[in-house]
């Protein structure tokens, strides 16, 4: 194992993920708490320690910059922010999860939100958002009623859902930029003024807002994509009867 390794660990029903700092510590999102730096045994907790290779991955010094950027966030999320989000993300800059598309995939090959209402070609970030934000339960009960007006209705309500969903997800992410524009405004009035420590400082401040936009920005997408299926099948249900 070397500095800026990808490592992971069996948790039983699924693994853990963490940066190897190089020091005999590593960086990783505490499971449902926080980002923290801790001990190679503290997150072993006992079972063997694996190596993810990549094919393509930055500078050692630049995965472990990314991931002591981070610490100390508590936004975890299983779906959107997990431990595997956050390692891939110091690793290449792509937040992403292997785990959570694997769930997904399987979740879609057994048609566990496919059926006569929705249909089996369910994309995998409609998928995460239905569970996300609670919406599964309205389409499994459109999907088992044998009334056709009552699934509408089911739709319906989780189409209602969705819109206050994104209006939500809109207005933090609103939010997000007028601070990150902010932060940006103030940099590049340092740098006039000949202050590049100032400038720098304010860059630092910015960019936990841009990480929090890209993570908003994923989040609209996911459940638009969700959205957009629901509306389609509501749509196509209508022009038929």
């Amino acid at each position: 194992m070397q500095k800026g390794d990808h490592l992971y660990v069996s948790r039983g029903l699924y693994t853990h993920h963490g940066i190897d700092c190089g020091d005999g510590t590593v960086i990783h999102y505490r499971e449902g708490e926080s980002i923290t730096r801790s001990s190679l045994v503290f997150f072993a907790l006992g079972q063997p320690v694996q190596v993810k290779d990549y094919i393509v991955a930055d500078p050692p010094d630049v995965v472990v910059q990314r991931a002591e950027s981070r610490l100390g966030e508590r936004d975890y999320n299983l779906v959107f922010n997990n431990c595997e989000h956050f390692v891939s993300w110091c690793k290449t800059g792509d937040h992403r999860s292997d785990q959570v598309n694997t769930v997904v995939a399987a979740s879609v090959a057994g048609g566990i939100l496919g059926g006569a209402v929705l249909g089996s070609a369910f994309a995998a970030p409609a998928i995460a958002a239905a569970g996300l934000y609670g919406i599964g339960k309205l389409l499994e009960q459109a999907q088992s009623t044998g009334d056709p007006a009552l699934a509408q209705g089911y739709l319906q309500s989780a189409i209602a859902q969705l819109n206050t969903t994104l209006q939500e997800q809109q207005t933090a992410l609103n939010a997000a930029q007028s601070q990150a524009n902010t932060w940006e405004k103030t940099a590049q009035l340092a740098l006039k003024q000949g202050r590049e420590d100032l400038a720098r400082a304010a860059l630092a401040k910015r960019y936990p807002y841009k990480l929090e936009i890209r993570k908003i920005e994923a989040q609209q997408a996911e459940v638009e994509a969700l959205h957009r299926q629901i509306l389609g099948r509501t749509l196509s249900s209508n022009s038929n009867s």
